[in-house]
Order: C-alpha cells, then structure tokens, then sequence
C-alpha cells in the first residue's frame, strides 16, 4: 500500500512542473486548454465523490458525524482560500515587494499540499481502487492549480528555474501529510472514514466553487458542448476504476 500511495505523490509532484510547457504558448490558447482541463478536473473530483468515497462511507452506515465532517471538509477550503485572498488583497493594498507575495502564495500551497496528502493518505487505507481513484481526482485537480501558481511566481519577481523549483518542492510536502494519515489512521479507530468524508467535502467545494464557476465566465454553443462532454468524460474515467475492483 505504502509503494502504490508514495508512487501516486510521486507522480501528483510532477505536475508542479506543468507551468514550463506553457511558456511558447500564447494566453488564448491556455485559456482553450485549461478549459477542457477544468472542466475534466471538476467531473472527475465529482465523480470520486459519488462514486467511490460517498458508497464506501455508507458501507458502514452514513451518520450525522459523517455529515458534519463532509461540511468541515467544505468549510475547511473555505478558510484556506480566504487567507490565500486575504495574503492577495493586503499585498496589492500595501504593496509589500512582489517576491514576498511569492513566497506567501508558496505557503498557502504548502498547506494544501499537506491537506491533499492526508486525503490521499486516507483513501489507500480504505483500499488500492478508492486510492487510484482520489489520486487521479487530486492530480487532475493539480494540473490546471500548477499553472496558476507558476504564473504567480513569475509575476511575483522569481526566475523561471527558481520558480519551477519551489513548486516542486512545495508540492512534496503532501508526503507529509500522507504519512501522518497512515500513522494515525493505522493506530487510531475510525479516523479513515473521517478522512475519507472530509475528502467528499473538499472536493465538493473545489468542483463547486473553484472548477465549475469558471465554466460559466465564457459562453457559447460550442464550449457548452466542450465543457460537458469533458465533465462526463472525468466522471467516466471514475465509473470505468468500478471494473477492476
């Protein structure tokens, strides 16, 4: 189990290195891609939800402390997101030196890489499918939030090598919140569903209000078609994992 988790972190890091391949390509076709990845991304965390965190938790009976912990989960990104806000407002109102602005966006990425990591953590301790399942979710989530921070560095005053290596870095921090799930939840009774139904409320809120808000900000016939085809596409992907349980 340990091989299979510390090899999805692996891979999940990886995707800190996503922002250079966007380097020779110009804002609108960013915008095109990184619509169809949102769009996938936000089908695929609905999708994990619904189809392998919820049905597990009610495998042992869905109580109102699994509830409030799905509710936690949501206000818990909530908070996150806040002072990520707050840290942006108050840089651009006082006008702290842009690298400094850099390094806080670098801390609130931290956190949520820890957060991330106990998630993941969480869900291989229920079994390998449901772990598969929320790395893909959290890795497709990461691709399109990777090239965001990278363009935050780079307007923050940090070199491109620079910037590259300290969203690598930062991104291995969710090892270390994958390994106090592990140590906790192998000694602590019931705290693996407690991750897992924190998981549901995380990315609820994610897809809700991060992923799907921004399909909404451009319309046409077209990118309507586009967005739901993708969106059905990442809840496919997660029905398709059913078949090797």
């Amino acid at each position: 189990m340990l091989i299979e988790l510390f090899l999805c972190l692996g891979i999940i890091s990886l995707a800190s290195f996503i922002g250079v391949f966007t380097l020779g390509i110009s804002n609108k076709k960013i915008e095109k891609y990184l619509e169809a990845m949102v769009a996938f991304a936000a089908g695929a965390l609905l999708g994990d939800v619904f189809i392998h965190l919820i049905p597990e938790l009610g495998e042992t009976g869905f109580s109102t402390e699994i509830s409030v912990t799905i509710l936690l989960g949501m206000v818990t990104f909530f908070v996150l997101e806040k002072i990520i806000h707050w840290h942006h407002c108050h840089h651009l109102k006082h006008e702290k030196s842009c690298e400094s602005f850099g390094y806080m966006s670098l801390t609130g990425d931290a956190l949520h890489n820890i957060i991330d990591g106990l998630i993941l953590g969480g869900a291989f301790l229920v079994n390998p499918v449901v772990g598969f399942s929320t790395a893909i979710a959290i890795f497709l989530h990461e691709l399109p939030q990777e090239i965001g921070d990278f363009g935050i560095l780079l307007k923050s005053g940090f070199t491109k090598k620079k910037a590259l290596i300290f969203n690598f870095i930062i991104s291995l921090t969710s090892f270390l919140g994958a390994i106090v799930a592990v140590i906790l939840g192998s000694s602590i009774s019931g705290l693996t569903n407690f991750f897992i139904a924190f998981a549901a409320g995380s990315f609820i809120y994610i897809a809700g209000t991060d992923l799907l808000p921004q399909l909404h900000k451009k319309f046409s016939k077209k990118q309507a078609l586009v967005q739901i085809f993708f969106i059905v596409l990442g809840i496919t992907i997660m029905a398709s994992l059913l078949l090797i349980e």
